[in-house]
């Protein structure tokens, strides 16, 4: 995989290409503007883009437009220190969004997705990292929070965000369900439903609904669905015998 760093600050630019270079990421070049980067774009043909959104002159923002209009096929991944865009990034067509200061493993998990649309390669594929985790990084504006997986009660899509539930309240991540389903270990959790992935251990009660639907109710009383066909899987899980 090729990449281009566009970042106006030199010391995110290494910082960044030491992490890439880590996951066997081929940098072609690195550039402090929008405008350079447009040429450098068009000279080197990058397989992704890494830009920063603050910077003078075109933003990063604007520069993925201009980008969509001159290279539809290029990736494009925001990285910035600036959570409030995230929203914004992903309107333009963004592989991945990622914060400031970038986490190798949530790195690993943004080129993997990207060796996906990519196909085949003659570049090695990026390696996960090697899960399951222990703690699981949540970012919030400035600082990282990072629950022992085991205190995680769920995590459940809501308004194209991940929300994930600890005991002492709900965390907004920029995860994706099937990026938590690879990290969290499977022993422990289990995707339910197809905007709910749950701790086995927090689960209270099974809940029969009727006319085929189904449920669980959490520690602390929160009550999630249950998809049909997860429902079998769940009961087994728990060492439930089917009635």
């Amino acid at each position: 995989m090729k990449a281009l760093i566009v970042d106006d600050e030199p010391l995110a630019r290494a910082y960044l290409r030491q992490l890439l270079e880590e996951q066997d990421v081929r940098v072609l070049g690195e550039a402090e503007s929008a405008t350079q980067a447009l040429q450098l774009n068009e000279d080197l043909q990058p397989d992704i883009l890494f830009l920063d959104i603050q910077m003078p002159g075109l933003t990063g923002l604007q520069l993925a437009a201009a980008l969509r209009q001159s290279c539809p096929s290029v990736l494009i991944v925001f990285v910035t220190g600036y959570s409030e865009h995230a929203v914004t990034a992903f309107e333009h067509a963004a592989l991945d969004y990622l914060v400031k200061p970038v986490a190798s493993t949530r790195l690993a998990l943004t080129l993997a997705r990207a060796q996906e649309r990519l196909g085949s390669s003659a570049e090695p594929e990026i390696e996960l990292p090697l899960i399951p985790l222990k703690r699981l990084p949540i970012r919030q504006d400035y600082s990282v929070l990072l629950p022992r997986v085991e205190e995680v009660r769920c995590a459940v899509a809501q308004d194209k965000r991940v929300v994930v539930y600890l005991a002492d309240g709900e965390y907004k991540t920029y995860y994706t369900l099937s990026q938590l389903e690879r990290l969290l270990p499977s022993e422990l959790f289990l995707r339910v439903h197809d905007s709910c992935i749950l701790n086995l251990e927090a689960v209270e009660e099974l809940l029969y609904l009727g006319s085929h639907s189904y449920g669980v109710r959490l520690r602390g009383g929160q009550q999630l669905s249950v998809s049909r066909t997860r429902f079998a899987l769940l009961q087994e899980k728990l060492g439930v015998t089917p009635r």
